[in-house]
C-alpha cells in the first residue's frame, strides 16, 4: 500500500507540473534548436523578428562594395592638373589617358578585354570662365549644385545623331549618360573637372566617389621664385589675359590670344637680371625661339607629377645646355636685352610659363580659353 500511495503521489505531481507549464506560456525556456536565444510567449514573434532584422542589416552590409582612397597625383603619366582624392570600390583602378589629359576609373573583373572598355567614371578637364557644354551634345536636363563647398552642374546628356565618335573615351561615352561637372579653383579662369557616370553604374557608388571628393589644391611649398620681385612686377600681362594688337597693354603689339604665362617687366632695370630654376630639374630645351630669343624649358616633379618651366626672353648665351641637371635656385641664364636679338625684339621681361604634362609646348598665346587648359597660372604656387 505504501508503494502504491508513492506512485499514485509522483503521478498526480507530474501531471501538475504538466498543466503548469502548458497554462503559462510566459515561463522562459531555453531550447536548444533557438542557440540560446530567448524565447518570450507562446510564437516567439519578438526575439525572431529582431533575429530576422539583424541577419538583414548584416547581408546589406556584406552587399555594399569595400573601398580604397584613390590619389589622382599617383597615378602614372597623370597631368599635374589632376590633385584630387577620392574613395571607389577596392577592387577598382585607375589609369591615365594621356591623349586626353584624362583618368579612367575602371572595374577590371567587368565583361571587357580593355580597360577604357571597363571604365566606370571617366573623368575629364578644361580651363574656363564658367561651365561649358559642347554643342555636339543634347542636354536633356541640368541641374546646379554644391559638391564638397565647389559649384557643379549635374548634365543628363547624349551624342547628337551624325557626330562621330569620341576618340580615346570608353563607347559607353557616345550613350546618354550623366556628367557632373566641378569648378575646382575660386579664381578665373579655373579648372572644371567633367566627372562621366557609366550607364548603369549603381547611383550610390557615383554620388559616394562624389562625396567624398577631395578638391584642395595645394601646391608644394619651397618652389623658389623665377626671378627677384616676382609678383610684385607681374603688372601687364597676366595668365589668360587676352590680348589683341588694339587693347593690349603692351604697345605696339604683334600676338593675339589669351596669355599661356605671366610677364615679368624689367624695362625699369638696367642691370642684369638672374634667372633661376624653381625646383630641382631637367634642362629639356635651350635654345633661340622666334618671338622670346633664348629660352630655357626645364622638367620639374611638383606634387608628385610631371610639370615642364619655360623661362623666355634669355640671353641666349648664358643659358645651360640641354641635357643639364639643375638644383633649386640655380642661376639659368640672364634676361635679355629689351628691343634686341637677345628677346626677338621685345621689352626686356620674363615670360614664365608652367605646362602641365611633359610636353613641351612653346606657344604663348591660344585662341580659345579652352586650351589654356594645357598650362597653370603660376601664380597659384606662390599665393
Amino acid at each position: 500500500m505504501k508503494k502504491l500511495a508513492i506512485i499514485i503521489g509522483l503521478v498526480i505531481l507530474g501531471t501538475a507540473v504538466f498543466l503548469i507549464l502548458r497554462n503559462n506560456p510566459t515561463l522562459e525556456v531555453e531550447n536548444e534548436n533557438t542557440n540560446g536565444l530567448e524565447i518570450n510567449g507562446g510564437d516567439g514573434n519578438s526575439s525572431l523578428n529582431s533575429n530576422d532584422a539583424l541577419r538583414q542589416e548584416l547581408e546589406e552590409s556584406a552587399a555594399q562594395p569595400e573601398i580604397k582612397t584613390i590619389l589622382a597625383s599617383e597615378v602614372s603619366n597623370v597631368d599635374s592638373g589632376f590633385t584630387f582624392s577620392a574613395v571607389v570600390p577596392v577592387a577598382w583602378e585607375l589609369e591615365a589617358v594621356p591623349a586626353l589629359e584624362s583618368i579612367n576609373i575602371f572595374d577590371p573583373a567587368a565583361a571587357n578585354e580593355s580597360s577604357l572598355e571597363q571604365s566606370q567614371i571617366f573623368i575629364r578637364q578644361f580651363m574656363a570662365n564658367d561651365f561649358l557644354t559642347l554643342s555636339t551634345v543634347t542636354i536633356h536636363s541640368r541641374e546646379e549644385l554644391t559638391i564638397n563647398g565647389r559649384p557643379a552642374v549635374r548634365y543628363d546628356i547624349e551624342k547628337k545623331a551624325g557626330v562621330a565618335d569620341f576618340p580615346d573615351q570608353p563607347s559607353w561615352r557616345n550613350e546618354r549618360h550623366v556628367v557632373t561637372d566641378i569648378k575646382v579653383m575660386d579664381q578665373n579662369p579655373s579648372v572644371f573637372y567633367v566627372i562621366a557616370r557609366r550607364p548603369g553604374l549603381d547611383d550610390a557608388i557615383y554620388q559616394d566617389f562624389l562625396d567624398s571628393l577631395n578638391l584642395d589644391y595645394k601646391p608644394e611649398a619651397g618652389l623658389v621664385e623665377p626671378v627677384e620681385e616676382f609678383r610684385e612686377r607681374i603688372t601687364l600681362k597676366r595668365f589668360g589675359t587676352y590680348i589683341t594688337p588694339e587693347t593690349s597693354p603692351v604697345q605696339p603689339e604683334r600676338f593675339t590670344g589669351y596669355h599661356t604665362g605671366v610677364d615679368v617687366e624689367f624695362a625699369d632695370v638696367d642691370t642684369e637680371i638672374q634667372v633661376r630654376a624653381i625646383a630641382e630639374g631637367e634642362v629639356i630645351e635651350a635654345q633661340t625661339v622666334s618671338g622670346y630669343g633664348g629660352v630655357v624649358v626645364i622638367r620639374h616633379t611638383i606634387n608628385d607629377g610631371p610639370l615642364l618651366a619655360l623661362y623666355g626672353h634669355l640671353d641666349a648665351q648664358t643659358i645651360p645646355a640641354k641635357g643639364s641637371a639643375v638644383s633649386a635656385g640655380e642661376a639659368i641664364g640672364v634676361l635679355g636685352e629689351g628691343e634686341t636679338l637677345e628677346t626677338d625684339f621685345e621689352r626686356k621681361h620674363l615670360h614664365f610659363a608652367m605646362l602641365k604634362g611633359s610636353s613641351v609646348n612653346f606657344r604663348g598665346y591660344v585662341l580659345s580659353e579652352n586650351e589654356l587648359g594645357g598650362w597653370h597660372d603660376p601664380l597659384e604656387f606662390w599665393s
